[in-house]
C-alpha cells in the first residue's frame, strides 16, 4: 500500500460536498429531538456523545421515553435515523479531511510531509472510533437501557476523544498550512476553482440550513398546537 496519495482538489470538492448534504440530513432528524427533563425540551446528539456519567446516560434515554407515546416513537425514530445516517457520513467527513491532509502533505518536505500523511491515515483510527459509537448508542436507545459498567463507560469516553481529537487536529493543523502557503506565495493558480467551489458550497450549505432549521421555541410551539 503507498503511504502517500496524490489527489487533485476535485476529490476534496466532492467529499466536502457529500459531507455537507448528508449533515443538512441529519439536521432535518435533529429537529425532531426531545426528551423530558422536568419539562420537555430540546437537546442533540452530542448530548449523548458527552453524557457525565453511564448513570447519566441511562437516565439521559430514559427520559425521552418518558414523553408522550406519539413524540417519543418521533424522538427515538429521528436518534435512529440520524445514526444510521451518520454511518455514510462518516466516509465523506473523514475522507475529505483524508485527502485535505495528504494535500498539505504533498506540498511540504521531511518532517511536515511525513506528518501530514500521518494525519491523513489516522482518520480510518477515528471513522473505526465513530462505528464503535454508533453502536454502542444503537444499542442503548431502549425503554429499559442497561448503565454500563465502568470500564466499557470509560471506554466509550476514550472513543469519543479520539474520534473528535483526530480529525479536528487533521483539519486545524491542515488548514493553518494551507493558509501559511497563500500568505507565502504558495499555491497554483489552478487551485483558485476549487476554492471558489468550496466556498460556493458552504454558502449554499448555510442558506438551506438557515431555512430548514427552527428555533427550539418554534419547535416546541409547533408540538404543543399538534
Amino acid at each position: 500500500m503507498t503511504f502517500y496519495i496524490h489527489f487533485t482538489w476535485i476529490y476534496f470538492c466532492i467529499a466536502f460536498g457529500v459531507m455537507l448534504l448528508l449533515h443538512l440530513l441529519m439536521s432535518v432528524q435533529n429537529k425532531n429531538f426531545f426528551t423530558m427533563h422536568v419539562v420537555i425540551r430540546k437537546f442533540s446528539i452530542l448530548d449523548l456523545e458527552f453524557p457525565p456519567s453511564a448513570q447519566d446516560l441511562t437516565n439521559f434515554i430514559k427520559d425521552i421515553f418518558n414523553l408522550p407515546d406519539n413524540l417519543s416513537k418521533k424522538t427515538t425514530k429521528a436518534v435512529r435515523r440520524q445514526l444510521r445516517i451518520d454511518f455514510i457520513f462518516m466516509p465523506a467527513l473523514y475522507g475529505a479531511i483524508f485527502i485535505l491532509s495528504m494535500k498539505v502533505s504533498m506540498m511540504m518536505t521531511y518532517f511536515g510531509h511525513k506528518l501530514f500523511a500521518v494525519f491523513a491515515w489516522m482518520q480510518f483510527i477515528a471513522w473505526f472510533c465513530d462505528i464503535g459509537e454508533n453502536i454502542y448508542l444503537l444499542n442503548k436507545i431502549r425503554p429499559d437501557p442497561v448503565v454500563s459498567n465502568p470500564f466499557v463507560h470509560k471506554s466509550y469516553e476514550i472513543l469519543e476523544v479520539v474520534k473528535w481529537g483526530i480529525p479536528l487536529l487533521a483539519g486545524v493543523c491542515s488548514i493553518a498550512a494551507i493558509f501559511y502557503f497563500w500568505l507565502v506565495g504558495r499555491y497554483s493558480y489552478d487551485s483558485l476553482n476549487y476554492i471558489f467551489i468550496t466556498i460556493a458550497e458552504l454558502i449554499i450549505f448555510f442558506i438551506i440550513k438557515k431555512l430548514i432549521t427552527k428555533s427550539e421555541e418554534q419547535q416546541l410551539e409547533d408540538f404543543q398546537n399538534q
